[in-house]
């Protein structure tokens, strides 16, 4: 007898867990494509993003510029300058952090490709790059760098915006910007 309990338990909660997790909630994001000029403005319960700021549960990334470069081997890159702010209550990875928020790649025409971490050498901003070895504290902020190889210098970035790392949720945000 409490087999047969506890198996129709587990059923109602099975259904009850489907019926929770088939929802829809496509009307609630704004896919963003923009210009590097523009203003662009998504809302998500999971976070905003407006103004080149992307407002999460756990932190707030403000993107405070791009700079172009050259990597160890004198392929052409560029660096996505940042300001980043830890909500959380614990202390969280930079790069760890930066990564679960933000994804760049570029159409080149016959592929899509997700951009890559660039190694350099003698940057101009080695102090920013540096940040991302580090923990950043509850309540702290940040100025921070990340550096990306470029598919095709001469197309846009596609910039993805997310909640966290393995986000299951559909992207706050995607802004196209052209690194000048």
């Amino acid at each position: 007898m409490k087999k047969i309990v506890l198996s129709c338990a587990i059923l109602i909660s099975l259904v009850g867990l489907g019926a929770c997790g088939s929802s829809n909630n496509s009307s609630d994001t704004k896919h963003v494509k923009s210009s590097a000029t523009a203003t662009s403005e998504t809302k998500k319960k999971d976070g905003t993003y407006e103004n080149r700021t992307l407002t999460v549960p756990n932190g707030v990334l403000k993107i405070t510029g791009f700079q172009k470069g050259t990597d160890y081997d004198g392929n052409s890159m560029f660096y996505v300058l940042f300001d980043l702010t830890n909500n959380s209550n614990e202390a969280k990875n930079v790069q760890t952090m930066y990564m679960g928020m933000v994804q760049a790649s570029q159409n080149t025409g016959d592929t899509t490709e997700k951009l890559e971490f660039s190694v350099t050498m003698d940057s101009p901003v080695q102090e920013k790059l540096d940040m991302l070895q580090k923990d950043i504290n509850p309540g702290g902020t940040i100025q921070g760098a990340y550096a990306y190889n470029f598919a095709d210098e001469s197309k846009p970035v596609t910039f993805t915006f997310t909640d966290e790392l393995f986000s299951m949720n559909d992207p706050i945000a995607t802004e196209d910007i052209t690194i000048q």
